[in-house]
């Protein structure tokens, strides 16, 4: 059996977590597309932890991004 990779970001989620779509994650001023989510193991204040088809990811609050460039996208999709 082949092992995933194990990931740890510092960043937020910036669409819902749904088992069976792609988490959409910003991280160091970027956009992070995943692939499909098959498992959300834990989710606290502190941390979130979830598998997708290719990688078990725990993502950790980041520190404020007061200074990130706001993406084009989400500034039209705001609108």
């Amino acid at each position: 059996m082949i092992q995933k990779k194990s990931t740890m970001l510092y960043g937020s989620l910036m669409s819902p977590l749904t088992v069976g779509h792609c988490a959409l994650i910003r991280y160091q001023g970027q956009l992070m597309r995943t692939s499909k989510v098959v498992a959300i193991h834990s989710w606290t204040a502190d941390m979130i932890c979830f598998e997708t088809l290719n990688t078990n990811y725990t993502l950790l609050p980041g520190p404020a991004q007061q200074t990130a460039a706001v993406s084009p996208l989400l500034s039209s999709m705001a609108a």
